[in-house]
């Protein structure tokens, strides 16, 4: 078979097996932080925010913390809200997509690392990498589609580069930066890749151009940290790290901890079990813990044969060289969550160019075996990745199955808890938060568990028992202001508004950019007859979280109450824009235009009462609308008002008698 056939046959077969093997999770829904990256980030949504993302905003949702610089990955969310709004298919298809480009991307890294490799044993790696269940968070997870499109711009620039076509792997260098910051180790393998292949590149051309694409690829990298501090200033420094060091001791805890992910990694590649959203790992504080140690003995042994194996194994040297390298960056930036499977994913492409080397005088010796075995592992390998799909449906199953591999985590008991409490299954919640918090040794855990036990405990109306949670939460870390916010809830439900205003001003103070209390105190100041104090509140909210509805709802309510009733309808529209299934801002809407005898009045008033069927006021101004209609339509007006009687609310009098319906027996 020529190599034309060869190429053709492999595209096919890894198209193929990619859609076939990830068919199961095309109707996965969306989970994790897909929920501020994707279903309630308005800036993926509206082409007029697209240069927010070259300013460094993530997400619109304000409470997560910016830091982030991926423009390009955002664009590609856009795209898909463009083509299938927030119906997860689409997103599936792309990721899966580009976990199969990088599949023949790696075909191609072989042919250059070792062109004589053959193809029988280059497919069933290429296959392999496909199949493999450690990938399905990668590509199943949509928001991983971070790391399938940094290997997809690195596996590419680097091919470029080997080919001599240094500004082409420039280019794909600066959309990998705006990617994932991890594209900042394209530099690094670039150089393992001339110092272990250093002498083949003389032939080729591309030594007389490494200074040239040395010095652009230095320029890059400084504009792009330059342009980072420029537009993250210190907002990176107090959102992001106080979060990681909450959890971590600093740089050497962290490199005791991420040593032992690295071995990790490893043994799930090679043991495929037990796959987990969240693998617990201990706070190493020694290098002396076996653990650490024996990792870290292992790793500067690999490090070593980098160098011993250059000359006579350079696929695998190379290998071992682009395992590490796409790895340092988990050692340099602390984690709260430091052992995902999807950071597997570009780092694991330099294993596929240790065992192509490694077996190809096996696979010509024994090709027959070699078949059998390796299409039993790929058999294998897809029944688990099928399986793992199916433990990504949802929220809750993927919590589940966690739980189940890992009953004794508490972020895993935590945040199953929470699926369980959005559920309304109180009890099962509350007994999964207090697991949790015997399990744990972490603020930001301990921190969250007793703020969700506080929420439970004020459904039921067990006011002390929210407190007392509270008062545990305090003692841990003082100027927190999510406790804050959940203190000002508690104390407006008991009826002291002055102490839930009090309460809502000291979290403020302590998180200036904290959009739901500044919602709070605005909705305490309505309900205080405040509006101009409202206002401010409410338009503060909007300036940190562009796409607040509440905060527009309320600033509507304000304007309102302040006679500025065009302010007001652009306010409502904005709120019913960012939340079409609000009916309360369907009504006040409705409300108002027909004030102004718009009829579109009408599609308001309406859709309030579709979105709440008992919503006994909207269908009194309906039947007032359709009355005030030229000509009037008064067998509509009485149907409404028919309806909202019998919902117990008390339609005038006098209108009754104007559409000519007898007035209700009290």
């Amino acid at each position: 078979m020529n190599r034309n056939l060869q190429n053709v046959l492999l595209v096919c077969l890894l198209a193929v097996f990619s859609f076939i093997l990830y068919f199961n999770s095309l109707w996965n829904g969306f989970v994790l932080d897909d929920q501020h990256t994707i279903l309630d980030n308005t800036f993926i949504k509206e082409f007029r925010y697209w240069f927010l993302f070259l300013k460094g905003h993530y997400s619109s949702v304000s409470d997560i913390p910016q830091g982030m610089f991926r423009p390009l990955l955002l664009l590609t969310f856009s795209f898909n809200y463009f083509f299938s709004g927030i119906q997860p298919l689409g997103y599936h298809v792309i990721n899966i997509l580009i976990h199969f480009l990088n599949g023949v991307l790696l075909y191609l890294l072989f042919r250059i690392l070792k062109k004589d490799l053959t193809f029988g044993l280059g497919l069933f790696f290429c296959l392999l990498f496909v199949t493999h269940p450690i990938n399905t968070e990668a590509v199943t997870y949509i928001s991983c589609r971070s790391d399938l499109l940094v290997t997809f711009f690195i596996a590419i620039a680097i091919i470029s580069y080997a080919r001599g076509r240094i500004f082409l792997s420039l280019f794909l260098y600066v959309c990998g930066l705006m990617t994932k910051e991890t594209a900042l180790t394209f530099g690094f393998l670039a150089l393992s890749y001339d110092f272990i292949y250093g002498q083949e590149n003389i032939h080729s051309g591309l030594r007389k151009r490494i200074p040239i694409f040395y010095s652009v690829l230095i320029g890059i990298t400084m504009s792009y940290w330059f342009y980072r501090a420029a537009i993250f200033r210190f907002e990176t420094m107090d959102l992001i790290l106080p979060a990681a060091k909450s959890t971590l001791g600093g740089f050497w805890q962290n490199t005791f901890i991420q040593s032992a992910v690295s071995t990790l990694y490893l043994q799930l590649f090679f043991w495929p079990h037990p796959l987990n959203l969240h693998h617990e790992i201990p706070n190493y504080a020694s290098l002396f813990h076996p653990a650490v140690f024996f990792s870290v003995l292992a790793i500067t042994a690999m490090i070593i044969l980098v160098f011993l194996l250059k000359k006579k194994y350079p696929p695998v040297s190379f290998g071992l060289a682009w395992y590490f390298i796409c790895l340092t960056p988990k050692f340099y930036a602390p984690l709260n969550f430091p052992a995902m499977e999807h950071h597997f994913y570009l780092p694991g492409i330099g294993i596929y160019f240790i065992l192509a080397a490694t077996f190809e005088k096996f696979y010509l010796k024994a090709r027959k075996y070699v078949i059998y075995l390796g299409g039993s592992i790929i058999c294998l390998f897809m029944i688990l990745t099928w399986a793992r799909n199916s433990e990504w449906k949802n929220s809750v199953t993927l919590y589940r199955a966690a739980e189940r591999d890992n009953p004794n985590s508490p972020v895993v008991c935590n945040n199953l808890g929470i699926q369980y409490a959005d559920m309304g299954l109180s009890e099962e919640a509350e007994r999964l938060f207090k697991k949790s918090l015997n399990l744990t040794n972490s603020v930001d855990v301990h921190l969250n568990c007793r703020i969700n036990l506080a929420k439970i405990y004020l459904n039921r109306k067990q006011f002390k028992e929210a407190m007392d949670e509270l008062d545990k939460a305090l003692i841990i870390k003082y100027r927190y202001s999510p406790i804050y916010q959940s203190y000002g809830v508690i104390y407006k439900e008991m009826g002291q508004k002055e102490k839930a205003e009090e309460m809502w001003k000291k979290g403020l103070a302590f998180n200036p950019r904290a959009t739901g209390i500044m919602d709070n105190i605005g909705i305490l100041y309505l309900e205080m007859d405040k509006p101009q104090e409202s206002k401010i509140y409410f338009q503060e909210a909007i300036k940190y979280s562009p796409d607040d509805a509440i905060a527009y709802f309320g600033l509507g309510q304000a304007l309102e109450r302040t006679s500025n009733d065009a302010e007001a309808i652009k306010a409502y529209e904005k709120s019913i824009f960012f939340d079409p299934a609000s009916s309360l801002s369907h009504y006040c809407l409705g409300t108002l235009y027909a004030q102004k005898n718009d009829t579109r009045a009408l599609f308001h008033l309406r859709e309030a009462v579709r979105l709440k069927p008992d919503f006994a006021e909207g269908y009194n101004n309906l039947a007032v609308f359709y009355a005030s209609l030229e000509p009037a339509r008064l067998e509509l007006a009485r149907e409404y008002a028919r309806k909202a009687i019998s919902l117990g609310y008390k339609v005038d009098r006098d209108f009754l008698k104007i559409i000519g319906l007898p007035e209700p027996d009290d």
